[in-house]
C-alpha cells in the first residue's frame, strides 16, 4: 500500500518524468505483477526511470536499460540488444550435485533447478563449459550477470518512455 500511495502522490501533478527506486521490494508476486502492469501503463505518456536489482521487474517494462556498476555505466541498450550480446555465451548443463560447487566456482550460474539427484544449470560462459552442455536462448538476467560478473555492487537502471 505504501508503494501505491507513493505512486499516487508522485502522479498528482501529472509529471512527464517519474523516478522510482526499488518499487517492488517486499511485495508478494501478485502485487509485483500488478505494480509492473501499472508502470507499463504509466510509461505510455511519460518517461519512467526505475532503479532496481530485480531484473524481472525491468524485463517486462523497459525499452532501454542501463547497467551500472560501482557508479560507472557499463552497458546501455535495449533488452533485446543486451540479450543478443550474450547469445553465444548461454548454456544448459545437467550434472551431478557433486559437480555443482566446482561449476559455480568456474562459471556464472544464472539459474539452477534440482531434479532428483541431478541439477539442471543455466550457465553464462565465454566458451562451452562442458561437452554435455547445450546452447540455449539468453535471458536478460544472463546479460546482467555476464556484464557484472566481477561480484561488485550492482544496480540496474531502466528507462521506459
Amino acid at each position: 500500500m505504501k508503494q501505491r500511495i507513493g505512486i499516487a502522490q508522485a502522479l498528482l501533478n501529472d509529471p512527464k518524468l517519474l523516478i522510482i527506486d526499488e518499487p517492488t521490494v517486499g511485495l508478494d508476486p501478485q502485487e509485483r505483477a500488478n505494480f509492473r502492469q501499472l508502470l507499463t501503463e504509466l510509461a505510455d505518456d511519460r518517461c519512467i526511470i526505475l532503479s532496481t536489482h530485480i531484473v524481472a521487474d525491468v524485463e517486462s517494462i523497459a525499452d532501454q536499460i542501463a547497467i551500472m556498476q560501482t557508479g560507472q555505466l557499463i552497458q546501455s541498450a535495449t533488452p533485446k540488444a543486451l540479450q543478443e550480446k550474450v547469445a553465444d555465451k548461454c548454456w544448459q548443463l545437467t550434472t551431478n550435485l557433486n559437480e555443482l560447487k566446482q561449476i559455480q566456482h568456474d562459471f556464472i550460474v544464472s539459474h539452477s533447478v534440482r531434479k532428483d539427484n541431478k541439477v539442471e544449470l543455466n550457465i553464462v560462459a565465454e566458451h562451452c563449459p562442458d561437452a554435455r552442455a547445450i546452447s540455449r536462448a539468453p535471458t536478460l538476467e544472463d546479460a546482467y550477470l555476464y556484464f557484472t560478473s566481477n561480484k561488485r555492487a550492482r544496480t540496474v537502471l531502466a528507462r521506459a518512455c
